[in-house]
């Protein structure tokens, strides 16, 4: 038995290191804090294969996460979405797989305003809008940039 705990140990260590990207908020709210009026490129984030970020809103149990992504995936399981009305939950897919996934906190642009839920890579620029309600004292959403194309990268030329 002793022979197996160094190695239950590194499974329980790299257990504990998977799950939440915390780099990857790290990272959006750089470029959130970087400027008040630059779009946000999500391309820039995240692992370098993703294909598709799709956006989870508060309180977002598996069912409707399955509908968002278009596959099952235990969202209330992995993140506390399913309870938190603080954070949106970022997911990013390859092919039917989410490959990395955060919690970002809305008070530092919120995310649950976003349609169409997903977006694929070449499209995945926000900009912010300030919530016109005077009771929401000025909240940022991050909507879909119009011109979502990132720059040098036109439609249908990849």
């Amino acid at each position: 038995m002793k022979a197996h705990l160094p190695l239950l140990f590194l499974v329980s260590l790299l257990s504990a290191c998977s799950g939440i990207n915390e780099e990857i908020s790290a990272q959006i709210q750089a470029q959130y804090d970087a400027s008040s009026t630059a779009p946000i490129n999500l391309a820039l984030v995240g692992p370098s294969t993703w294909e598709r970020i799709c956006v989870l809103g508060p309180y977002t149990m598996n069912e409707q996460a399955e509908k968002v992504l278009g596959f099952k995936w235990d969202a209330t399981g992995k993140t506390s979405i399913g309870g938190n009305d603080g954070i949106n939950v970022l997911v990013f897919v390859k092919d039917s797989e989410v490959i990395a996934y955060t919690e970002y906190r809305r008070d530092k642009g919120d995310f649950s305003q976003l349609t169409p839920r997903c977006l694929p890579r070449d499209r995945a620029i926000v900009v912010r809008q300030i919530d016109p309600n005077p009771r929401n004292n000025g909240w940022v959403n991050l909507v879909a940039s119009e011109h979502g194309a990132q720059p040098g990268v036109r439609e249908g030329l990849r």
